[in-house]
């Protein structure tokens, strides 16, 4: 197992996704909970077309660190915080039917995910100190 250095200042992460009428919540739920690897959210918001989970630290961010890793995508990742940071917060999206079966396919643009992205904000008053511990150089 890889060990994932602590992170040195407060992050808030919000990961969320649209339900689309052709779709069972149960799975977009479960697809959510498979990017955050089962941590336990400070607040949930489920409607019938819009699933959301926030978290007030980091280890919401640890499946996506290791899984980043170990698919080799740190920099491409890194590149996207960086494009996509305003101000103190920064956003990936994630394939849906990927994270759906428990691995990380980060997208470029919400078309590449046919059912629409499952969406991962971070807000840090350090947010280039997130980003670089997320996706920082690997040794």
């Amino acid at each position: 197992m890889r060990r994932i250095p602590s992170l040195d200042t407060s992050v808030r992460v919000k990961v969320y996704a649209t339900v689309e009428p052709s779709e069972d919540p149960k799975k977009v739920e479960l697809a959510i909970k498979n990017v955050v690897g089962h941590v336990e959210p400070k607040n949930i918001m489920v409607e019938e077309d819009f699933i959301l989970y926030e978290f007030d630290d980091e280890k919401a961010l640890y499946f996506i660190y290791s899984k980043i890793r170990d698919r080799q995508v740190v920099s491409a990742v890194k590149r996207l915080l960086l494009s996509n940071k305003v101000g103190s917060s920064t956003k990936l999206m994630l394939n849906r039917q990927v994270a759906y079966v428990g691995n990380v396919v980060v997208c470029e643009e919400e078309g590449e995910s046919p059912l629409g992205p499952i969406f991962v904000e971070i807000e840090s008053p350090n947010i280039d100190n997130v980003i670089e511990w997320l996706a920082g150089e690997v040794f």
